[in-house]
């Protein structure tokens, strides 16, 4: 059925709209960060900068630190590492070996989903200060890789729709379930592995409650952390475009890993598992 010019003419002005106002917020903070403190701070604001200053982005990245940049590198891909490690044999051992209570496992899995994570929040931190994990990576990373239970029913959910022949045959021909999976099953799981992979990196990379209360030493601050006080009045002396900068610095590994995996993104978030 063939759309007339008015209705595509409609349509893709309504996509161009909502674009618009969903990239507002993020064309201001670009804009913010190239202006001056006057011009942040003014009223109404103006849309471009008068005269880009790049300066703002130095002070930014001056402190912020690398160490805080490296900081939450180590933090977000040992969660997105430790998470696919413990949830890939698991999610296949749910998916294709048939065990006894593989449903009341499941529902292990599920309960504690729909459990708030400020409930927990005091306990998890009594058990990490009890190991003598504060002010650790251990402390930072292995609570929160633990709590992988999105990742266990995502890749269930993907490895339950491969065909059954596959697995049949490299069981016939003497292949290990350890074989199966690394040889067979993580390969078509590209599109579930990426899909998986940028949202546990940008939820990780955007933490700060957990961060800021297992780890408030400076020499584990992540970047979250390091941002805050420019976001209040601790810090008055320091220009607001000088906070944007650094919100823009932060932004920009997430927005490279979603470009990276952006593809195989897309195929895990349409459904489609196999080429």
């Amino acid at each position: 059925m063939r759309t007339s010019p008015l209705h595509a003419t409609l349509r893709y002005t309504a996509i161009v709209l909502c674009g618009l106002i969903m990239a507002a917020p993020l064309l201001y903070m670009v804009s913010g960060s190239l202006q001056s403190a006057a011009e942040v701070s003014a009223f109404p604001k103006p849309l471009l900068p008068e005269t880009p200053i790049w300066q703002n982005f130095v002070d930014a990245w001056n402190f912020l630190t690398p160490q805080v940049i490296a900081n939450t590198f180590i933090f977000s891909l040992g969660i997105v590492g430790l998470q696919l490690l413990l949830s890939l044999p698991a999610a296949f051992a749910l998916a294709k070996i048939p065990f006894k209570w593989s449903a009341a496992v499941m529902a292990t899995l599920i309960v504690p989903m729909f459990i708030p994570g400020n409930l927990t929040l005091i306990p998890l931190f009594i058990v990490t200060f009890q190991l003598g994990w504060l002010n650790t990576y251990a402390g930072l990373i292995i609570p929160m890789a633990a709590q992988c239970a999105f990742a266990i029913l995502l890749f269930r959910q993907f490895f339950a729709t491969m065909p059954a022949g596959l697995i049949e045959a490299a069981r016939i021909d003497g292949a290990s379930w350890g074989r199966v999976l690394t040889s067979i099953a993580l390969p078509l799981a590209k599109p579930a592995l990426a899909t998986f992979c940028s949202i546990s990196f940008l939820t990780a990379w955007n933490m700060y409650i957990w961060p800021q209360v297992i780890a408030p030493n400076p020499a584990n601050r992540v970047i979250n952390v390091a941002l805050a006080p420019l976001a209040g009045g601790e810090n008055s002396l320091i220009s607001p475009a000088v906070g944007l900068a650094g919100a823009v610095i932060s932004m920009l590994p997430v927005l490279i890993v979603f470009i990276v995996f952006q593809k195989w993104y897309l195929k895990g978030i349409a459904g489609t598992g196999l080429e």
